[in-house]
């Protein structure tokens, strides 16, 4: 564990894979949502932290990367950062437009 946390690189593509893993399983959930509501919002309060804080964990690394491949990652990440920090401003402006 202490030679992948000191590969900066190989962390990095870890928690991009983990957050398009994430992204995933919410999106099909989601989808999945006509017919399981409360499995829905369960699985969004377990996996919108943990997507925060893999995604956060992947930019803080995507830092230490060196060589061509740094810029890539940290926009990649930045982006991710983005969608989570804009999916919650949304759920937080429309949580009193809809009973």
């Amino acid at each position: 564990m202490k030679k992948f946390l000191k590969n900066a690189l190989k962390v990095s593509i870890a928690s991009l894979v983990a957050s398009i893993f994430l992204y995933v399983v919410i999106i099909g959930f989601f989808l999945l949502s006509v017919v399981t509501v409360n499995a829905f919002g369960t699985v969004i309060k377990i996996t919108v932290p943990i997507l925060t804080l893999v995604t956060i964990l992947g930019f803080i690394y995507s830092f230490f990367i060196k060589g061509k491949q740094k810029i890539p990652f940290l926009t990649l990440h930045f982006v991710s950062l983005c969608t989570i920090l804009f999916g919650i401003y949304l759920a937080v402006s429309f949580q009193g437009f809809a009973p």
